[in-house]
């Protein structure tokens, strides 16, 4: 007798189901949600998961995970992954308060999951999902990889975050560099290719070092050339830029972009990249 091996998907569906006896959605309401989502598009999948989510279903997590395995990578993929992190983190449905929706959790959180699906929704291009990473991670005490995104958030958006209390927070004390700069240097010349990317993100901010972004450059393209997707799509806003000293050059910061987006970072898609090197209100200069 051979085994059935069931999709990924289906296997959260049932276990998620599990996690609560008590029916949630009204069956015939449920029945009209599947039937619309049934035509593999990511807007429906989505529109699915949000209106399980309003009755405290746990299908809207299936769902959710539906959206966000689409390909190729938009904005609502991302969403989707973001979504998950949300519910994960917390544990918790964005439910509504009515007499016939159960308000008991069908869910128990899960920092690894929240973590895990943060990060895929920023490798995948949503700017919003870098500060949501940094907030998570310093709540989870972890200061090097709330840095980490705060500064991929701060060169995405040319400025830092309230949040992030940067540049204060790196800042030079007594005279001598930030221990956290200092680490994020030693990793990088160990060849730490995350490392490099916060290196240039240093260099090409000014936070916690002189500006420069001559050598912010070069770390992203060391970290791009090993494969790093924010080191790709780095080096083409700043060559797409053209800031902190950098020459701008349209053809080399499309041939960055280009890396990334076969990464499925769909903020490197072309029409998204044009947008996002046009000058701001404020820049670091």
């Amino acid at each position: 007798m051979k085994l059935r091996i069931l999709p990924f998907g289906l296997v959260i569906m049932v276990l998620l189901q599990a996690c609560s006896s008590v029916p949630r959605t009204p069956v015939a309401r449920a029945a009209q949600i599947e039937r619309e989502a049934a035509d593999g598009r990511v807007d429906s999948a989505l529109e699915a998961a949000q209106r399980y989510e309003i009755f405290n279903d746990p299908r809207a997590v299936y769902w959710y995970e539906r959206a966000a395995a689409v390909t190729p990578r938009t904005f609502d993929t991302t969403r989707a992954e973001s979504a998950l992190g949300r519910i994960w983190e917390s544990g918790q449905l964005l439910h509504g308060d009515g007499p016939d929706i159960v308000q008991a959790s069908p869910l128990r959180a899960s920092p690894r999951r929240a973590e895990r699906a943060y990060r895929a929704s920023a490798e995948h291009g949503n700017a919003l999902a870098m500060l949501e990473l940094a907030r998570f991670h310093r709540l989870q005490g972890d200061a090097r990889l709330a840095l980490r995104w705060d500064l991929r958030a701060t060169v995405y958006n040319h400025m830092s975050s309230e949040s992030s209390r940067l540049p204060q927070a790196v800042a030079p004390q007594h005279g001598q560099e930030h221990p956290l700069v200092t680490d994020i240097r030693a990793r990088a010349q160990a060849g730490d290719v995350e490392a490099q990317v916060d290196l240039g993100a240093l260099f090409e901010t000014g936070i916690g070092l002189e500006r420069d972004g001559v050598q912010a450059l070069q770390w992203y393209q060391r970290a791009g050339n090993r494969g790093n997707v924010y080191g790709q799509y780095f080096s083409g806003l700043l060559l797409g830029r053209g800031r902190a000293g950098v020459t701008r050059d349209l053809d080399a910061a499309a041939g960055w972009f280009a890396k990334a987006h076969a990464q499925d970072f769909h903020l490197a898609g072309e029409a998204i990249w044009r947008k996002s090197i046009e000058p701001p209100f404020w820049t670091f200069d």
